[in-house]
Protein backbone atom coordinates (compact mmCIF):
# COMPACT_ATOMS: atom_id res chain seq x y z
CA UNK A 1 0.00 0.00 0.00
CA UNK A 2 1.26 3.15 -1.39
CA UNK A 3 0.88 6.45 1.01
CA UNK A 4 -0.21 9.59 -0.92
CA UNK A 5 0.41 12.93 0.09
CA UNK A 6 -2.59 15.29 -0.63
CA UNK A 7 -1.55 19.29 -1.34
CA UNK A 8 1.18 20.97 -0.04
CA UNK A 9 2.19 19.79 3.81
CA UNK A 10 -1.65 19.30 5.22
CA UNK A 11 -1.63 17.03 7.88
CA UNK A 12 -3.97 17.56 10.34
CA UNK A 13 -2.61 21.63 10.44
CA UNK A 14 -1.16 23.20 7.87
CA UNK A 15 1.83 24.74 8.34
CA UNK A 16 0.50 27.94 9.19
CA UNK A 17 -1.74 27.24 11.64
CA UNK A 18 0.74 25.03 13.74
CA UNK A 19 3.17 28.22 13.70
CA UNK A 20 0.00 30.30 15.04
CA UNK A 21 -0.86 27.64 17.68
CA UNK A 22 2.74 27.55 18.18
CA UNK A 23 3.23 31.59 18.99
CA UNK A 24 -0.21 31.78 20.93
CA UNK A 25 1.20 29.40 23.71
CA UNK A 26 4.55 31.17 23.14
CA UNK A 27 3.20 34.24 24.13
CA UNK A 28 1.10 32.94 27.41
CA UNK A 29 4.01 30.93 28.21
CA UNK A 30 6.52 33.63 28.69
CA UNK A 31 3.79 35.46 30.34
CA UNK A 32 3.42 32.96 32.69
CA UNK A 33 7.11 32.67 32.76
CA UNK A 34 7.72 36.28 33.85
CA UNK A 35 5.40 36.60 36.56
CA UNK A 36 7.09 33.12 38.42
CA UNK A 37 10.33 35.36 37.44
CA UNK A 38 9.18 38.08 39.02
CA UNK A 39 7.10 36.90 42.10
CA UNK A 40 8.57 33.52 44.16
CA UNK A 41 5.14 31.07 45.47
CA UNK A 42 3.31 30.88 42.30
CA UNK A 43 0.76 28.05 41.83
CA UNK A 44 -1.44 27.57 38.70
CA UNK A 45 -5.13 26.47 39.36
CA UNK A 46 -6.88 26.45 36.50
CA UNK A 47 -4.93 29.24 34.78
CA UNK A 48 -5.35 31.37 38.07
CA UNK A 49 -2.74 32.78 39.70
CA UNK A 50 -2.45 31.90 43.36
CA UNK A 51 0.60 33.57 45.27
CA UNK A 52 1.78 32.05 48.79
CA UNK A 53 3.43 34.93 50.87
CA UNK A 54 3.99 33.46 54.22
CA UNK A 55 6.67 32.31 56.43
CA UNK A 56 7.22 28.99 58.24
CA UNK A 57 4.20 28.46 60.80
CA UNK A 58 2.69 31.78 60.26
CA UNK A 59 -1.08 32.21 60.21
CA UNK A 60 -2.50 33.39 56.82
CA UNK A 61 -5.55 34.20 55.40
CA UNK A 62 -6.70 34.38 51.51
CA UNK A 63 -7.25 37.42 49.92
CA UNK A 64 -8.15 38.10 46.35
CA UNK A 65 -6.32 41.08 44.23
CA UNK A 66 -8.30 41.84 40.88
CA UNK A 67 -7.86 44.90 38.10
CA UNK A 68 -5.02 46.97 37.08
CA UNK A 69 -2.02 46.17 38.77
CA UNK A 70 1.25 43.48 38.11
CA UNK A 71 0.05 40.46 38.99
CA UNK A 72 -3.49 39.89 39.94
CA UNK A 73 -4.73 36.76 41.41
CA UNK A 74 -5.74 34.72 44.88
CA UNK A 75 -2.91 35.36 47.63
CA UNK A 76 -2.33 33.55 50.92
CA UNK A 77 -0.60 36.15 53.02
CA UNK A 78 0.12 36.70 56.50
CA UNK A 79 -3.24 37.90 59.06
CA UNK A 80 -1.33 41.09 59.83
CA UNK A 81 -1.19 41.79 56.04
CA UNK A 82 -3.14 44.96 55.14
CA UNK A 83 -4.06 46.64 52.23
CA UNK A 84 -0.61 48.85 51.35
CA UNK A 85 1.42 45.58 51.47
CA UNK A 86 -1.14 43.13 49.66
CA UNK A 87 -0.41 45.51 46.57
CA UNK A 88 2.98 45.57 46.95
CA UNK A 89 2.94 42.08 47.00
CA UNK A 90 1.05 42.37 43.86
CA UNK A 91 4.26 44.27 42.29
CA UNK A 92 1.86 47.87 42.81
CA UNK A 93 -0.48 49.06 41.10
CA UNK A 94 -0.20 49.18 36.84
CA UNK A 95 0.31 52.70 35.29
CA UNK A 96 -3.31 52.97 34.18
CA UNK A 97 -5.17 52.22 38.00
CA UNK A 98 -7.31 54.65 39.68
CA UNK A 99 -6.46 54.88 43.58
CA UNK A 100 -8.97 57.08 44.77
CA UNK A 101 -11.95 54.40 44.79
CA UNK A 102 -9.79 50.78 45.53
CA UNK A 103 -13.46 48.67 46.18
CA UNK A 104 -13.21 45.95 48.76
CA UNK A 105 -15.64 43.26 48.96
CA UNK A 106 -16.13 41.51 52.63
CA UNK A 107 -18.31 38.98 54.08
CA UNK A 108 -19.80 40.33 56.74
CA UNK A 109 -21.38 37.23 59.30
CA UNK A 110 -24.03 38.66 61.34
CA UNK A 111 -26.80 36.21 63.67
CA UNK A 112 -25.84 33.70 61.57
CA UNK A 113 -26.56 35.28 58.31
CA UNK A 114 -23.99 36.38 55.65
CA UNK A 115 -24.18 39.07 53.38
CA UNK A 116 -21.77 40.83 51.11
CA UNK A 117 -20.68 44.31 51.79
CA UNK A 118 -18.45 46.62 49.51
CA UNK A 119 -16.76 49.54 50.61
CA UNK A 120 -14.39 52.36 49.18
CA UNK A 121 -10.82 53.11 50.17
CA UNK A 122 -9.29 56.64 48.69
CA UNK A 123 -5.69 55.49 48.61
CA UNK A 124 -4.44 58.94 47.07
CA UNK A 125 -4.85 60.41 50.55
CA UNK A 126 -3.56 57.92 52.97
CA UNK A 127 -3.09 60.57 55.25
CA UNK A 128 -6.51 60.71 55.91
CA UNK A 129 -7.09 57.69 56.09
CA UNK A 130 -7.63 55.61 59.58
CA UNK A 131 -5.36 52.72 59.75
CA UNK A 132 -8.49 49.99 60.64
CA UNK A 133 -10.09 50.91 56.92
CA UNK A 134 -6.77 49.52 55.37
CA UNK A 135 -6.86 46.11 57.24
CA UNK A 136 -8.04 43.30 55.27
CA UNK A 137 -10.15 40.20 56.19
CA UNK A 138 -9.92 36.45 55.01
CA UNK A 139 -11.75 36.13 51.90
CA UNK A 140 -11.47 39.78 50.94
CA UNK A 141 -11.63 40.88 47.23
CA UNK A 142 -10.13 43.94 46.45
CA UNK A 143 -10.47 45.70 43.34
CA UNK A 144 -8.56 48.25 41.23
CA UNK A 145 -9.84 50.17 38.69
CA UNK A 146 -8.35 51.64 35.78
CA UNK A 147 -8.50 54.16 33.41
CA UNK A 148 -8.82 53.87 29.03
CA UNK A 149 -7.02 51.33 27.37
CA UNK A 150 -3.82 52.56 25.21
CA UNK A 151 -2.16 51.34 22.21
CA UNK A 152 -0.39 48.57 23.96
CA UNK A 153 -3.49 47.01 24.74
CA UNK A 154 -5.16 47.09 21.58
CA UNK A 155 -2.16 45.90 20.22
CA UNK A 156 -2.46 42.63 22.39
CA UNK A 157 -5.77 42.43 21.32
CA UNK A 158 -5.53 42.54 17.79
CA UNK A 159 -2.31 39.97 18.02
CA UNK A 160 -4.91 37.59 19.67
CA UNK A 161 -7.46 37.64 17.71
CA UNK A 162 -5.72 37.33 14.36
CA UNK A 163 -3.61 34.19 15.97
CA UNK A 164 -6.61 32.59 16.18
CA UNK A 165 -8.26 33.84 13.15
CA UNK A 166 -5.25 32.24 11.37
CA UNK A 167 -5.74 28.65 13.62
CA UNK A 168 -9.29 28.83 13.00
CA UNK A 169 -8.89 29.61 9.08
CA UNK A 170 -6.10 27.18 8.77
CA UNK A 171 -8.39 24.25 10.59
CA UNK A 172 -11.28 25.24 8.05
CA UNK A 173 -8.96 24.98 5.25
CA UNK A 174 -7.61 21.51 6.40
CA UNK A 175 -11.29 20.45 6.60
CA UNK A 176 -12.89 21.15 3.38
Amino acid sequence: MTHQRHGRGRGFFPRSGLLALLLTAATWNTTSAQIEASFGGRQSLSGTAYYYISKAGEITMPVNLWGNVKNPGRYEVPISTDLVELLSFAGGPSSKATMDAVRIIRTVRRDNLMRKVEFEVNLDEMQMLDEKALDLEPGDTVIIEGGDMDFRDYAIIVSTVAAVTAAVASIVRVTQ
